[in-house]
């Protein structure tokens, strides 16, 4: 994901390190305190939301299916700023809010398993973008700014949204679009992902839609006009053919959309937000690609295949960065390639000159510096290429490969990455994941 206030990125190929310096800009998220249940599942949301968009505001209800062991007497769920109006639930005796923290005590008689429903409203300060004048609204990251959530990355979940859109707009979120009547749309993604990839945008849109296999590839935008918007997506199909052959896994919904709006960067399940200026890049530079590749890399490296904890969330973001070069290297030359990589190792070179080196496996993710998300994206992938050096081409895609497939769906940590990739490569990699993972290179 790439999220800023910042100007548009250069392109990484005309101007490396000027697109570099821009994307340091781009990784200032505030790491959120997440809720501590030791054995909460969730397995499904259900939500309507009501976004108010001229006034700023959400109004909205969620029903969560889970379940919590029988010795656990409290469901801890993050709620960000909402104010809770009451929840429903025959396991539910009481609730308080705390800070971000919404705390529900359970009856002491109850079931494993159930299900409650929480009503809420609110006027979210991040998560949610309102955009007034330009009547749209987008999701981004902090999903339970907007929606209560148990919003850990290894509690996957599926999810329905019903969102109830103002007249005139249209709306693309997680999933696929099942059904829309009177304003409201009804998208269900039928396969578990971690809530941060949950999300939805409003806005009247031009939009293109064309078939890749049985994937529809929908691509929508505010202020580009429709050729313009068919050139500038045009390499999503075969970037979604060459990340099936990487990696041995097919995508696996029915739809991929992608979103020019607002002034952010971010993968969500079935579908991206792109800044709504980087698609004057591609018109410039057909050879801009790395936001689009990056985007669509997480619906395997970060939405299927997912960090544990975001003290392992270098899995998530340097695959996706490290993937984009790679798919630049097939579709445009080494050059290119090699362009990236050079820009890459100079953010980290940069990183550790002002001596701020860490091991990729950071002992915590709560307030991560700009310095902590240049390693985990830059070096991430830097340390990827070097891999792919000391292993051979054929040896290191082999393991990707064999990675990816043994982990689709699941939760991983960097020793799951190794241990797969050694087994794939029949190499032992213990010196090379202390010296680049675990330690720091002199």
């Amino acid at each position: 994901m790439w999220n800023s206030p910042n100007p548009a990125k250069p392109s990484s190929f005309t101007h490396p390190m000027q697109l570099l310096q821009s994307l340091l800009l781009l990784l200032a998220l505030s790491a959120p305190a997440f809720a501590q249940n030791t054995g909460l599942n969730v397995l499904h949301y259900r939500a309507v939301l009501m976004p108010d968009i001229q006034a700023q505001y959400l109004k909205g209800q969620v029903t969560v299916e889970y379940e919590l062991p029988l010795q656990e007497s409290e469901m801890v769920l993050d709620a960000g700023g909402l104010e809770i109006d009451y929840i429903d639930g025959e396991q539910v005796e009481d609730f308080a809010k705390k800070g971000s923290k919404l705390r529900i005590q359970l009856s002491p008689s109850r079931e494993p398993a159930g299900e409650m429903t929480i009503h809420y409203q609110g006027s979210p300060n991040r998560g949610l973008l309102f955009d007034p004048e330009g009547n749209q609204a987008y999701t981004v990251y902090f999903t339970s700014a907007w929606m209560p959530c148990h919003d850990v990355p290894h509690d996957k979940a599926k999810i329905d949204l019903n969102i109830v859109v103002p007249e005139g707009l249209d709306c693309v979120a997680s999933g696929d679009l099942f059904w829309k009547e009177e304003g409201v749309y009804h998208w269900s993604q039928k396969v578990e992902s971690p809530t941060y990839t949950y999300g939805f945008a409003i806005g009247d849109f031009q939009s293109d839609k064309k078939l890749y296999q049985n994937t529809q590839v929908a691509n929508y935008a505010v202020n580009y006009e429709l050729d313009e918007l068919r050139y500038i997506f045009r390499e999503t199909p075969a970037m979604l053919a060459w990340f099936e052959e990487k990696t041995g896994v097919p995508y696996d919904q029915s739809s991929y959309s992608q979103v020019l709006m607002g002034n952010h960067y971010q993968e969500m399940s079935g579908f991206a937000v792109l800044r709504d200026s980087y698609g004057a890049l591609v018109l410039k530079d057909s050879t801009e690609t790395n936001l689009i590749s990056h985007e669509l890399a997480h619906q395997w490296w970060g939405n299927r295949i997912t960090c544990e904890t975001f003290s392992h969330f270098w899995l998530n973001e340097a695959f996706a960065t490290y993937m984009s070069a790679a798919y630049n290297q097939h579709r445009f030359g080494e050059e290119k390639y090699m362009a990236d990589i050079t820009s890459y190792r100079k953010v980290y070179e940069a990183v550790k000159g002002r001596g701020n080196d860490k091991p990729l496996v950071f002992k915590d993710w709560i307030n991560p510096s700009g310095d902590d998300r240049s390693l985990v994206y830059f070096k991430g992938a830097y340390v990827l290429h070097l891999l792919r050096q000391e292993l051979g081409d054929e040896a290191f895609w082999a393991g990707v490969k064999a990675y990816s497939q043994q982990y689709a769906d699941a939760t991983v940590t960097t020793a799951d990455f190794q241990r797969a990739m050694e087994a794939a490569t029949e190499r032992d990699l213990t010196g090379f994941f202390d010296q680049w993972v675990y330690g720091l290179p002199e």
